[in-house]
């Protein structure tokens, strides 16, 4: 049940993320202070929750990037010095995580489940 409700947060914070900055050009972006901010605090949610899932959840999603995720988790804790990573993982590494879930919610369905 925990995983499910995890992987359903990863979902919705990935689709947050996207539809936050989509419009949004790089320096756009870290000009816009309250984007920014909102946008760091669900990166870093998302960062958490990947972390918090089981190794056996994660090694039955492989093709998603952990190691990017746990990097991205480091780096959100000084971002001012880390500003590139931040962006590829806003404009490239979310929108892949989050397709990369859609499929495994369609080809595993019982990992996304809150059912006790």
């Amino acid at each position: 049940m925990l995983t499910g409700a995890l992987l359903g947060l990863m979902e919705q914070l990935a689709l947050n993320i996207i539809t936050l900055t989509e419009a949004s050009s790089e320096r756009e972006f870290f000009d816009s202070r309250i984007t920014r901010s909102q946008t760091l605090m669900m990166l870093g949610n998302l960062a958490k929750a990947c972390a918090n899932l089981p190794p056996e959840t994660c090694e039955r999603m492989h093709q998603i990037d952990w190691a990017a995720w746990h990097a991205v988790k480091i780096a959100l804790t000084k971002p001012e010095q880390h500003p590139l990573q931040i962006w590829v993982a806003i404009k490239e590494l979310t929108p892949m995580t989050l397709q990369q879930l859609y499929d495994y919610k369609r080809t595993q369905p019982q990992l996304f489940s809150m059912v006790m």
